[in-house]
């Protein structure tokens, strides 16, 4: 069952930010700080709102969207340009709900970190309209919308890091841009091809007008998706711009590019490929996607490895991000329903894990304005909170149990697994080397705790330095959205069903019209 959004919950959750994101640029500079509790307000109500289509999709299980379209342009050349549809389901509503509670509470976070800083009105202007950009993207179902959405998260993030960012702002801010402008032009590309050929740009009915094209033509335009899509995740070797971006935006906005921004791209890659391709992921499943599992594995290993050898705490968060979409793209590669599962929940376990873990740097960067790891140490007695915190983040990024990142992890490589043993016994077929590709995956994963369980021993224990010898705890306007991200990881850990249940019936019903 589909149900109308006659409430316009979801359009809300959308337009409303950005409305008040020019409310917030006009009446900035008389309200200065304040504009902060503003965007806090006009967040938590999109909050809400997602909150409840969540909360009615969990529970009613025979309930399988909410959707709300309006009409938008008219038919052009014969191709179907399609209402402007949102659509709540199983795999979008999770994701949305997970960035409007980070952009939440990252705007609380912003009101004390930003407090020392120039033009509060535009920052929490471009804040708010990032927020919907990101929204947007998520529900919207209309491929044209999509890209209108995705580009819209760019110039404000782009905007963010050029003027509040640290070092060479200017330059990392102009590489930002250029790479995701030119991945941004291949999606584009996969997009206009869809729309000529399939004679429509709504996702759910591009499958459709795909019956009878030439396979490899087909193949064609999801390479092209998939490279605009890599680019926003930072898959080796399409990542080289995120260490920068993420290392020199300011830590709020390091919060909401790495965990909430790049994962879209795999959400992008789910709902696009499985549902208008489906040809691809049935006729190409044993090469196209052990290609891409090799590529997955290929970025977890080096994002892990990189992460290791860093002593700037924020570039280490940024390798481990990439680290992490290597995983999520391990589950989109694996084909099965516990797989993708997993990589859903993978978004959901890095959006709360890396939020807690560069808010955490930010209020180290705050306190002893630095950001190398080797200045700190003993902090644990005295920053107790801010320790738990970061353990708790590294701990969901490792897979440890009792939190979100455990079942993630466990239903990535089950799937994963699962896959390759389908028509397992032939030496030299693509199951038997996705068997060992899985295998090596597994092993790989000891990286996180490696790079993660380090940082926490260097930061945290040991003998104080100069700069922490007399260290106390962070501000608890910085301290509390963190903790309350901490407790959404080990809820989530205790109950995964509350997210993982919607989901899965999404994904099982999506390979079963597939299959």
């Amino acid at each position: 069952m589909i149900l109308e959004d006659k409430s316009f919950m979801l359009f809300q959750a959308i337009i409303i930010p950005a409305v008040f994101s020019v409310v917030a640029l006009v009446l900035g500079k008389r309200l200065r700080e304040k504009t902060g509790l503003l965007s806090t307000i006009v967040l938590l109500y999109s909050t809400a709102l997602i909150g409840y289509v969540q909360l009615k999709l969990f529970l009613e299980p025979g309930l399988e969207a909410i959707e709300a379209s309006y009409l938008w342009l008219p038919d052009i050349g014969g191709i179907s340009l399609g209402s402007f549809t949102l659509r709540a389901d199983g795999l979008s509503i999770p994701i949305a709900l997970v960035i409007a509670i980070l952009c939440t509470l990252i705007s609380i976070y912003s009101i004390k970190y930003m407090e020392h800083e120039h033009a509060l009105g535009q920052y929490f202007a471009l804040y708010l309209l990032y927020a919907s950009g990101m929204i947007g993207t998520v529900l919207v179902t209309n491929l044209a919308a999509f890209f209108l959405f995705f580009e819209l998260m760019l110039i404000p993030s782009w905007a963010l890091i050029g003027v509040w960012g640290t070092g060479m702002k200017e330059r990392i801010a102009f590489k930002y841009f250029m790479f995701t402008e030119a991945g941004a032009l291949s999606l584009l590309a996969g997009i206009v091809a869809t729309g000529f050929i399939a004679k429509t740009f709504e996702i759910f009915k591009v499958s459709q007008g795909m019956i009878g094209i030439d396979l490899g033509i087909q193949i064609a335009i999801v390479v092209a998706i998939l490279l605009g899509l890599f680019v926003k995740m930072a898959i080796f070797p399409l990542h080289t711009w995120l260490p920068d971006a993420h290392a020199e935006a300011p830590t709020p906005i390091s919060a909401l590019l790495s965990p909430a921004m790049i994962g879209i791209g795999g959400y992008a890659s789910i709902r696009i490929i499985y549902t208008g391709f489906p040809d691809v992921v049935k006729a190409q499943t044993p090469q196209f996607m052990l290609i891409l599992s090799v590529l997955a594995l290929i970025t977890m290993t080096y994002g892990g490895y990189m992460a290791l050898a860093q002593d700037d705490i924020k570039r280490l968060l940024a390798f481990s991000s990439i680290s992490q979409m290597g995983y999520m793209l391990f589950g989109i590669a694996s084909v099965s329903t516990i797989g993708l599962v997993g990589a859903v929940l993978l978004y959901v376990s890095h959006g709360l894990g890396k939020a807690i873990l560069f808010l955490v740097s930010g209020v180290l960067i705050h306190e002893f304005k630095t950001r190398s790891i080797k200045e700190l140490g003993g902090l644990a007695p005295k920053m107790p909170y801010t320790a738990i915190a970061t353990l708790i983040g590294f701990l969901g990024l490792m897979g440890f149990p009792y939190i979100i990142g455990f079942w993630a992890e466990l239903y990535i490589f089950t799937g994963a697994m699962y896959t390759a043993l389908q028509g397992f016994g032939h030496i030299i077929e693509p199951n038997s080397i996705r068997v060992l590709i899985t295998a090596l995956a597994i092993v790989a994963s000891i990286l996180t705790a490696s790079y993660g369980l380090w940082t926490v021993r260097r930061v945290f224990y040991g003998q104080p330095t100069e700069k922490t010898s007399h260290a106390k705890e962070g501000s608890m306007m910085m301290i509390i959205p963190i903790m309350i991200l901490a407790a959404l990881s080990l809820i989530l850990g205790v109950y995964p069903g509350l997210m993982a249940s919607s989901v899965s019936r999404y994904i099982s019903e999506l390979l079963g019209s597939i299959s």
